[in-house]
C-alpha cells in the first residue's frame, strides 16, 4: 500500500460491506483470497477492472508434499467463476510460474499466509520447517484473471 503516494489500500472482512463508495474503485486486486462477487460489483466503477490471482496445483511445490500443506482444490477455477456469478466477465487470463529460493524464515512466512496455517498445529509445522534444508527451491504458480463488470 505504500508503494506509491496515490495508491489506496483497504484491509477488511470481504464478507461485510467494504468501506468504499459504490462505483468508486478503478482496479480491485484479489490475491489468493475469497471473493465476494456482489460486493466487488458494488464498489467497482462501471469501466473498472477486477484482477483475481489464484494458485495452481503446482503452487509451492515441493513444500506442499514435504510439509503436508493443503493442496489447491481441483474445483478452484469453477469456484472462482461461481463466486463472481453473472456480475463479471473474464476478459483475460495468464499463467505465471517462477522458481524461488526460500530460507526457513521465508517458508514459515509463506505457510503462515496460506490456509494451512488455520488447519495445522503451529508447533508441529515449525518442527517440520526446521527439518528442511537451510534453503529450499520452491515453485510459485498462479493464474491471473482479468474481469470486467457485466453492465
Amino acid at each position: 500500500a505504500r508503494a506509491h503516494p496515490r495508491l489506496g489500500a483497504v484491509v477488511a472482512d470481504v464478507w461485510r460491506p467494504l468501506p468504499l463508495r459504490s462505483g468508486s474503485v478503478e482496479v480491485l486486486l484479489n490475491v489468493f483470497a475469497p471473493r465476494n462477487g456482489p460486493e466487488f460489483a458494488r464498489i467497482l466503477a462501471p469501466d473498472g477492472t477486477l484482477v483475481v490471482v489464484t494458485p495452481t496445483s503446482r503452487h509451492l511445490e515441493p513444500l506442499v508434499e514435504r510439509l503436508g500443506l493443503l493442496s489447491v482444490d481441483q474445483d478452484k477455477e469453477r469456484r472462482v467463476a461461481d463466486s463472481l456469478g453473472d456480475r463479471f466477465a473474464e476478459v483475460g487470463r495468464s499463467l505465471h510460474e517462477f522458481g524461488m529460493t526460500l530460507g526457513r524464515d521465508a517458508v514459515e512466512a509463506v505457510v503462515g499466509m496460506g490456509p494451512s496455517a488455520w488447519h495445522t498445529d503451529s508447533h508441529a509445522m515449525r518442527a517440520r520447517i526446521a527439518d528442511l534444508p537451510e534453503s529450499s527451491e520452491v515453485t510459485a504458480s498462479f493464474h491471473m484473471s482479468i474481469f470486467q463488470r457485466r453492465l
